[in-house]
Formats: structure tokens, C-alpha cells, sequence
């Protein structure tokens, strides 16, 4: 009798040991905040052509002797940007006649491709035609233009009801981007939108803009638990991309999109079903207080991701250039 008492206990307390463990199994969660990554945004990004002289920017002979067949010097083309760029290198000759006429003698053009922060070297050569004429002119120049396309970057900051706004963007010799957000800081009990614009300014011959896209940096927190996983984050609604090639004048006004206001999107995603739901960005309103991003805010101490919302942007763009080099006919 005594040991049938103690198997009921034993079965009592093996069924109280694993009612205890599926219960912590079934409420048990995985809990992680992801901030966003901020890409770099350097100073300044460039194309840069040199010949390889002992005199910096300037070739290594100034002399065109019409004795021989081509006129050739070694060179330097570096990369500055942190994407791959792709650089179109065309050299010509171009002289002057008594007449006061401009003609250029062509050679084929180079295609090189540098990746972020290459260098790349090798040889100019120019066949030397027309050479009578050459010897008769007032002036001869080595020309080379440069065509390259890459990326500008730039991150601007959304503020949340008060704050100071500052865009910082990548300077370059041939471009100036000033990007624009109406209204910042946004009033979220008021603005119900805002919108993004591009002042851009051309300093070289020739610019080309191929894509504009604005991407909110989104802070996230995923929370992973035994029948679904939910995914709270602080987004802004909506794409902002502008895809189309623009030709620059000396400045232009671009008008990129319009977006509503930031908010809470929380993503539910079970075997069964993926739900999505918006909430007003603002951890003091009672539906949002139940948000894990809200409760890990404050115990974190990060209260400054609910005041701005990083913006990146990226610019897709073409430019040309030129280098001369004057050039004196040996006797």
C-alpha cells in the first residue's frame, strides 16, 4: 500500500515536471534589437588622372619630338569613391593652325574599372599624324577627357517633433548634392507627411544623374517564440526612388517623393498567416506601451532613436572631365 502511494506521487510529480517545462517551452522567447547599420560617408570622392613625372601634375616630357611615330607617358588613375567605378579614358592631340583652326587627332579610348579606393597605371599613346601641319601650328596640346560613373552618398537625419537638421553628403569636383526634408524637425501630432528634395549643382562639363534613392535606416526588434515570430520596427512608409536619367544643367531642383509620417510596423508570421499593423510612433500612447522596441528603449537608455530617424541617400550618377597639357615642338 505504502509503495503504491509512492508511485502516485512519483507520476504526480513527473506530470507537475513537465507541465512546468512545456509551460516555460510554450512563454519562453527569444528577444534581440537590431540598430542600423550607418554606411560610410567620406568627405570626398574623386576621379584623379596624373601623369607619373617627377613633377607632380605635369608630364614627364613637354617636348613633342615629330621624329617618331607616337607620343607616349606613363599614368596614374585613382579612385577615391567607396563603390566600383567605371572610367572611360579617351586621349587626343589637338594643335592649332596659322589659320587659327582647332584640330584633334584621336586615339581609341581605355576602359578601366577601379574598385573602392583603387589605383590603377599604364600608358598613353598618341600616333603623331598629319605632321606637317603639326609643324606649322601655334599650339599643341595633349587632351584627355574622362568619363566615369559612380556613386555619391550622403545621410541626412529626420527629427521627431524638435531637433537640429544636418545632411552630411560626400563632396566631388564635378557635383554638389544638397538634399532637403520639408518639414524637420516633423510634428507628429500635425504633419501627416514630409517630403525629399535634391538641389544639384554641376561643376564640370557634363553630369548625368541614372538614380536617386533615399532609404530609411530602420531599427528593429525581432522577437522569435514558439508559434510565431514578430518583428516590431521604426520605418517610414514607402518607397523613395527616382529612376530615370537626368541631364544637369549649371543647378536643378528635384522634387524625389513624398512619404508619410514615421511610425511602429509590427509583422506577426506564423505556419499559417503573416499579419502586418501600424501603431503611432510614440511610446507613451497606451497601444504602443505593450511594444518590446518601446520597453527595451527605456530599459537601454536609448531614448534618442525615438527623437530621429537616419536617411541614406544614394546617388547614381555619370561625369566628364578634362586634363591639358601644352606641348613644345623640338627644333
Amino acid at each position: 500500500m505504502k509503495g503504491d502511494v509512492l508511485i502516485i506521487l512519483g507520476v504526480i510529480g513527473l506530470i507537475s515536471l513537465i507541465s512546468i517545462v512545456a509551460y516555460y517551452i510554450i512563454k519562453s522567447e527569444e528577444v534581440k534589437i537590431e540598430y542600423p547599420y550607418v554606411p560610410s560617408i567620406p568627405k570626398y570622392s574623386d576621379i584623379t588622372f596624373s601623369p607619373l613625372s617627377s613633377k607632380p601634375g605635369r608630364l614627364p616630357t613637354e617636348y613633342l619630338d615629330l621624329s617618331k611615330e607616337y607620343f607616349e607617358f606613363p599614368f596614374s588613375l585613382k579612385s577615391s569613391f567607396l563603390d566600383p567605378t567605371i572610367v572611360v579614358l579617351c586621349p587626343s592631340l589637338s594643335y592649332t593652325t596659322q589659320n587659327g583652326e582647332t584640330k584633334t587627332l584621336n586615339e581609341e579610348c581605355k576602359e578601366i574599372k577601379l574598385n573602392p579606393n583603387e589605383e590603377k597605371t599604364g600608358y598613353i599613346m598618341i600616333k603623331v599624324r598629319n605632321k606637317e601641319e603639326i609643324k606649322d601650328s601655334t599650339k599643341v596640346l595633349v587632351v584627355i577627357n574622362i568619363k566615369y560613373s559612380s556613386n555619391l552618398r550622403g545621410l541626412c537625419d529626420l527629427y521627431i517633433n524638435v531637433g537640429y537638421p544636418y545632411c552630411s553628403v560626400t563632396k566631388n569636383s564635378e557635383i554638389k548634392a544638397t538634399p532637403l526634408l520639408t518639414p524637420n524637425p516633423i510634428k507628429l501630432d500635425r504633419d501627416e507627411y514630409f517630403s525629399i528634395d535634391l538641389e544639384v549643382e554641376r561643376y564640370g562639363e557634363k553630369l548625368t544623374l541614372s538614380k536617386i534613392e533615399f532609404q530609411p535606416l530602420e531599427t528593429k526588434v525581432i522577437r522569435k517564440l514558439r508559434d510565431k515570430n514578430i518583428e516590431e520596427k521604426i520605418t517610414v512608409e514607402g518607397k523613395c526612388e527616382l529612376e530615370k536619367e537626368i541631364t544637369i544643367g549649371e543647378k536643378e531642383f528635384l522634387r524625389i517623393c513624398t512619404l508619410s509620417k514615421p511610425k511602429f510596423e509590427i509583422k506577426e508570421e506564423s505556419v499559417k498567416s503573416t499579419t502586418f499593423y501600424y501603431l503611432p510612433f510614440d511610446c507613451q500612447k497606451e497601444e504602443t506601451r505593450k511594444l518590446k522596441i518601446c520597453e527595451m528603449v527605456e530599459k537601454e537608455k536609448r531614448e534618442d532613436i525615438l527623437k530621429k530617424i537616419s536617411i541614406f541617400l544614394n546617388i547614381s550618377f555619370s561625369a566628364s572631365k578634362s586634363y591639358s597639357y601644352r606641348l613644345y615642338l623640338t627644333s
